[in-house]
């Protein structure tokens, strides 16, 4: 829970400007440009393809602001339920690992809670292929899940968890797969997962502080592009 807070309130502040700033510009295209759109008709002067097609989505929006509103509505609500559906889940897990930003970070949030979880059931007593059965339905990426399934069956045929993480070179880094192995050879495989657990629990927390540092500054280079280019637009005439 704790470190999904931290990756959403990093989210929090770009949502709410990226929104803010969708609803003044449609504002602005529904009560502002037809007022400078009459100004231009009243000069009679040619304008520049920038101006005609603001001048274009903003006619469009007055006359089918309703029509639109009610695509977007349709169109959430059919990505919400794509994202709940089986299908649409798996091809988000597959998509985001693969996300310049936010992969790294999803790798990172499945492997702390992938060590969390595993280390608190074999300190528990339980044997390590029903740690792994468990611990594959508590991580939310499908790639993830289907590692631990594949290591389940692997490991009931001789196979040491260590050998079949490395298998999987995108998923987990050589740290865990190195320190799982140390764990096996000296029997201290819970106590190795609560340190790998520890190590990428405060790395996701570094990373959500510094994608909150970056995200700003980036941030105020996307609106002063919109706004800029709303002002070339309408002021170059």
């Amino acid at each position: 829970h704790d470190l999904r807070a931290k990756v959403r309130g990093a989210m929090i502040y770009p949502a709410i400007v990226i929104s803010v700033l969708v609803v003044i510009g449609v504002l602005m295209l529904i009560y502002v440009v037809p007022t400078l759109t009459q100004t231009f008709k009243e000069l009679q002067i040619k304008l520049p393809p920038l101006t005609l097609f603001i001048i274009a989505t903003s006619d469009f929006l007055q006359k089918y602001i309703i029509w639109v509103l009610a695509a977007l509505a349709v169109l959430g609500y059919l990505a919400y339920r794509g994202v709940r559906s089986s299908w649409g889940g798996e091809f988000i897990s597959r998509v985001g690992l693969r996300l310049p930003i936010f992969g790294p970070l999803i790798k990172k949030l499945n492997t702390a809670r992938m060590a969390r979880t595993l280390a608190s059931l074999i300190s528990a007593g339980l044997s390590i292929t029903k740690s792994l059965e468990i611990t594959g339905r508590v991580l939310g990426n499908v790639e993830y899940q289907e590692s631990l399934a594949e290591a389940v069956t692997s490991i009931e045929k001789g196979q040491s968890f260590s050998e079949i993480l490395r298998q999987y070179p995108r998923l987990y880094p050589p740290l865990v797969v190195q320190m799982i192995s140390v764990g096996e050879e000296t029997g201290t495989m819970s106590r190795m997962l609560v340190r790998i657990a520890l190590f990428y629990e405060e790395d996701v927390s570094e990373t959500t502080k510094n994608m909150s540092t970056i995200i700003e500054p980036l941030m105020m280079v996307v609106i002063g592009t919109l706004v800029g280019f709303f002002a070339i637009s309408m002021l170059g005439p």
